[in-house]
């Protein structure tokens, strides 16, 4: 474990854990190990909160809420949406103007794209986005086929859409963002599984994982230096320039790495994560 600026006397305050799911939580097969869900169950015994924030939906997380019993609220949706695992708590929701999803539903048919339309609970997609389920890389979601969006405009957390033209979705980038549309948030992303595929995210600005755990950590009233944040993708780096304690794994990218406090050893298909918190269990027994 390489260590940065992180002390002993840190971990051991350390009161909330706030973790990554795919790539980092998550084996390649999708599963928790069941070495980590007794660590996990073990750090929660000695009083550090763990939860969870993922770029999936919120019902693709809740069975391993129930698995590693966490009660506090979950960010999902790359921090579109904060909220509980039986769904009575919710912190937060960042829903789309319905004028930005018709939109980026006309650029996506002019653009030749396919798009999906990201809820709490599922997504939805069109006979012209035939293969998104197969392609987007939302693991465990529900996925809906609709013959229109009419109905499914309202209430959307999330717009994706892919493509293996990133120029194309460059340009809807550009025409969902400032000066043509106001209040949203766009990235471009690469597929960790297809090399030629990209994918656009837009959400409601200010949706983010770094914002997310601002907003937590406000409701648990839990200070930042006493939470750490555990990742692996681009998606996480905005969680890696909080004044949280930072980890990266083995496998994470060189961006995540260079904005760490601690780099673990291993990877995520090999217990990476054990390292960290057996160190964290050492100190506050």
């Amino acid at each position: 474990m390489k260590k940065n600026r992180v002390l002993d006397n840190d971990l051991k305050n350390l009161r909330l854990i706030i973790l990554d799911m795919d790539g980092t939580l998550l084996n390649k097969k999708g599963l928790v190990s069941d070495n980590i869900i007794s660590l996990i169950h073990t750090l929660k015994k000695i009083g550090v909160l763990i939860t969870l924030a993922s770029a999936r939906v919120h019902s693709s997380m809740v069975k391993f809420a129930e698995l590693l019993d966490i009660d506090i609220p979950l960010i999902s949706l790359d921090g579109a949406l904060i909220k509980n695992r039986k769904g009575d708590v919710v912190i937060h929701q960042a829903i789309i103007k319905p004028s930005v999803v018709r939109k980026a539903i006309k650029l996506a048919e002019q653009y030749l794209v396919q798009i999906g339309l990201c809820h709490q609970d599922e997504i939805f997609y069109n006979e012209d986005s035939s293969s998104l389920p197969m392609i987007l890389e939302k693991a465990g979601a529900k996925y809906t086929e609709v013959k229109s969006f009419d109905n499914q405009i309202k209430n959307t957390l999330e717009i994706v859409c892919i493509g293996d033209n990133k120029k194309s979705l460059e340009l809807i980038s550009r025409k969902l963002k400032f000066p043509f549309s106001f209040g949203n948030s766009v990235n471009i992303y690469r597929s960790r599984l297809y090399p030629d595929i990209h994918y656009l995210e837009c959400k409601k600005s200010g949706s983010s994982k770094a914002n997310a755990l601002y907003k937590l950590i406000r409701y648990l009233k839990i200070k930042e230096k006493n939470t750490l944040v555990a990742g692996d993708w681009h998606n996480d780096i905005p969680m890696f320039k909080t004044k949280a304690i930072k980890v990266a794994l083995k496998n994470s990218i060189p961006g995540l790495k260079k904005n760490a406090d601690i780099i673990l050893k291993r990877t995520n298909d090999e217990d990476g994560l054990q390292e960290i918190f057996e160190k964290i269990i050492f100190l506050k027994s």
